[in-house]
């Protein structure tokens, strides 16, 4: 008489050993087809699950036993949001290890002819995936199996239960039956009838619904008659696909595609929606085509209330030898361009963006950067902030450049448009720039010969051609502890200048400058607060000469006097651009300390500088008067961030002649965790023809645990007017988000002094932007993150994410 249990044991040895290899594919079938629902649901960290007890392996490898005290699974009931912070993660294919053991476990086992079959409480596991079964039938002629009852499929990823599951080797296909789901990471579960996979991978789902939401709190369900998802081609498509929130049909979408991994497809992007009373209500819908691996291309539809239809169009290339983007916006008739529009608009409305780079050979490139609008006004009505609104300069330049160790060369074409300015700036046509450099040699010496021929061209204005050459030659001497650069340099210039009657003057100038710049470095060890720490003391001059010489019967082509700030004190021209330069006899000098933490961190910074005039500066733009003061205003920075949480950023510019302010910033952020800001700033300016005040803050912060506050408020205290202010509410839960900004900020144009231009309707754009997110499909954006970004220093947009 053969022993119960031995045979039991035999038969499961027997059926285990042709029944492994489905088990296997099985396993990695369900863990594909799984996991795949998981991508389309955007999964993000992985939590894992109980493993279950594993027992002793046998002499080939593989683990059986029966077990008459094993509990079936239960499908978890999941009712609340995770209370953990949620980190994105991509999904990985292949977490198994496919020289993992199988280890099968049951209560009963036998065979009759080609079937095996098990029972009560069966259980299959391999590393760590566990499914388990009611029963479980493997015919080794049909090559299948089929698991049914209270089947459930668990891995650290997701959980699946369904009815029954086929499982075809012969045809590589896999059918599963009433099943339902439920994703770890992101709380993301639903339903679906069936679930196929075939042979080539395709995974298809009969009547399904999917939720980040709790099921006993679906505030939104994403509910669809059939999906499909291809992984060999990345993408999915659904059909007959219903978003409900709060049970209530909001969108019908007859087909949608989506991506399950990072590859890229041609198909709408979430559209954009906003309101404000200078465009009305704005609708931009993005639809993206994938052209090929290394080209794509955006058009971007939009559609403004009060302005008309505009299309938006980027173009992306990238290849061996050439990357670029080329941008364009139209609108060929905008509805406020009316005749009695006191801002004399065109009807066509158009801006364009090129940006291009040719890599011709290792040391040859080529490129173009041009930018440009229809009129003066097209930032101020499609450009969404104050920043834009008062762009006054776009520039289109066409380049080639050379360069090596030697050598450098480089030829431009350069174009200006100047906006809400009754002026223009000179044309460049060409400007051929040519630089030799001489190493420095074993004394340390080094050269260099620079030279330039450029062009300046104008309507109804002088012309010029411009010659210009400067040799220069120094000495860098440098140790731990100290350096010396003293550097020598001749300048001549020759200038062919045609007045507007064709009359040609010739003018040449030569002038020498000399300068010597020269610094120490010491620091000492510091211990505060049982931290290491190093502080220094760096004292830096450097002394300028440069004689006088005429200029005025020079134009001024491309030349500007820059703000005074601390890189001026040790600038060999206090002009930027060669049509002035000026005579000098000065001495900078400037002091800064640093305390620097063991890993050479900056904690803190205190710089302090001023010029001493030796002689009196003659040399000016447009005939202004000789400046005779005998030294510059006194310079002072100070940065600190002592902590991780706070940091402090001022300047000011005293001038101590008159007892006054000329220029003067302060900035203060506090950030103790991410996104838990608030900064406050203000800045102060004080020209020869006006006083420019302003006050800031702006917050990004928590009310509750699904609450957050944020908002900015900047205020022009010499106009008292407000420049910008928002605020915004924040809501997020587990499955949803929604954010509520308000906004109001000035939407005029202003002269290079900041004064208001004249014949302006109105001072204020304002607006509601509102952007909903249902986690897990996407989200309906309003145009909120890139101003909130902008606006609030270290802000960084999560929300939904």
């Amino acid at each position: 008489m053969t022993d119960p249990k031995k045979h039991e044991k035999y038969m499961v040895s027997k059926k285990v050993r042709w029944v492994k290899s489905f088990l296997a594919s099985a396993i990695s079938t369900v863990l594909a087809c799984s996991t795949t629902v998981s991508a389309a649901a955007e999964p993000e960290q992985e939590q894992s699950t109980t493993k279950s007890s594993i027992s002793s392996s046998s002499p080939d490898g593989i683990e059986r036993t029966t077990n008459e005290n094993h509990q079936a699974y239960q499908f978890p009931e999941f009712k609340t949001c995770p209370t953990g912070s949620i980190q994105p993660e991509r999904y990985q294919p292949g977490i198994t290890d496919p020289n993992e053991p199988i280890r099968v476990y049951s209560n009963q086992a036998y065979r009759e002819g080609t079937k095996a079959y098990l029972t009560g409480d069966v259980k299959v596991t391999q590393a760590r995936q566990t499914l388990t079964a009611d029963t479980l039938t493997a015919d080794n002629i049909t090559k299948s199996y089929r698991a049914e009852g209270d089947l459930l499929f668990t891995n650290d990823n997701f959980v699946v239960g369904a009815d029954s599951l086929d499982y075809y080797s012969l045809q590589g296909s896999t059918e599963i039956q009433n099943t339902q789901f439920h994703l770890y990471s992101n709380n993301g579960n639903g339903r679906a009838k069936e679930i196929r996979v075939d042979n080539k991978q395709l995974l298809t789902l009969t009547d399904t619904d999917f939720s980040t939401c709790p099921q006993d709190q679906r505030s939104w369900v994403f509910e669809s008659e059939e999906i499909i998802i291809d992984r060999q081609s990345g993408w999915g498509k659904a059909y007959n696909s219903v978003v409900k929130i709060a049970d209530i049909p909001v969108f019908y979408l007859p087909y949608i595609t989506f991506p399950v991994d990072d590859r890229r497809k041609t198909g709408l992007l979430p559209p954009s929606f906003s309101n404000s009373n200078r465009n009305g209500r704005d609708i931009s819908i993005p639809y993206y085509l994938n052209l090929a691996p290394n080209y794509d291309l955006t058009l971007t539809p939009r559609y403004m209330t009060s302005r008309g239809s505009m299309l938006g169009t980027e173009f992306r290339y990238l290849t061996e030898s050439n990357a670029g983007e080329l941008f364009f916006e139209y609108l060929p008739n905008d509805k406020a361009a009316s005749a009695d529009s006191p801002e004399n608009l065109p009807e066509k409305r158009w801006q364009y963006n090129v940006n291009h780079l040719t890599q011709l050979s290792e040391n040859w490139t080529s490129g173009i950067v041009a930018r440009k609008v229809s009129d003066d006004s097209f930032y101020q009505d499609f450009g969404g902030s104050i920043q834009d609104s008062n762009q006054d300069i776009l520039s289109q330049n066409l380049y080639v450049q050379y360069l090596t160790k030697g050598w450098f060369m480089r030829t431009e074409y350069k174009d200006w448009q100047l906006l809400n300015s009754p002026v223009e700036r000179y044309t460049i046509e060409p400007k051929i720039q040519l630089t030799r450099f001489f190493e420095p040699n074993d004394n340390e010496f080094e050269a260099k010969i620079s030279s330039e021929l450029t062009r300046f061209t104008k309507d109804n204005a002088d012309s010029a051609e411009r010659y210009h050459i400067e040799p220069s030659i120094g000495w860098s001497h440098e140790t731990l502890y100290s350096f010396f650069r003293p550097e020598l340099s001749f300048a001549y210039t020759h200038y062919k200048q045609t007045d507007v009657t064709n009359n040609l003057e010739t003018v040449d100038r030569s002038l020498p400058t000399l300068s010597i710049d020269t610094g120490l470095f010491f620091e000492r060890s510091l211990n505060f607060n049982d931290e290491e720490l190093t502080q220094t003391l760096e004292p830096r001059v450097f002394y300028l000469y440069t004689p006088y010489q005429d200029q005025s019967e020079i134009g001024i082509f491309d030349t500007s006097l820059p703000t005074f700030n601390f890189t001026q004190l040790f600038s060999r021209n206090r002009f930027s651009g060669i049509d002035r330069i000026g005579d000098a006899n000065q001495i900078s000098g400037a002091l800064t300390s640093r305390i620097l933490d063991d890993e050479g961190r900056e904690k803190a910074s205190v710089s302090i500088g001023r010029t001493v005039y030796l002689k009196d500066r003659k040399v000016t733009l447009l005939n202004m008067p000789v400046e005779t003061n005998k030294q510059s205003g006194l310079l002072a920075e100070v940065n600190w961030r002592w902590t991780e949480n706070i940091e402090v950023k001022s300047a000011i510019e005293w001038d101590d002649q008159e007892s006054e302010t000329t220029h003067g910033l302060v900035n203060m952020h506090y950030e103790p965790k991410t996104n838990h800001i608030i900064n406050l700033g203000h800045r102060y300016r004080k020209t020869l023809t006006r006083t420019q005040e302003e006050a800031e803050l702006a917050f990004a912060w928590p009310l509750a645990q699904d609450w957050r506050l944020l908002g900015r408020y900047n205020q022009d205290l010499t106009e008292n007017r407000t420049n910008d202010s928002f605020l915004g509410l924040e809501y997020e839960s587990c499955c949803w988000a929604v954010r509520v900004v308000g906004r109001r900020y000035i939407n005029i144009q202003l002269d290079s002094q900041g004064a208001l231009l004249p014949n302006q309707p109105d001072e204020h754009s304002s607006g509601v932007y509102v952007q909903f997110v249902l986690k897990g499909i996407g989200s309906l954006q309003g145009s909120t993150t890139q101003f909130l970004e902008d606006s609030i220093y270290g802000y960084e947009d999560l929300l939904g994410k």
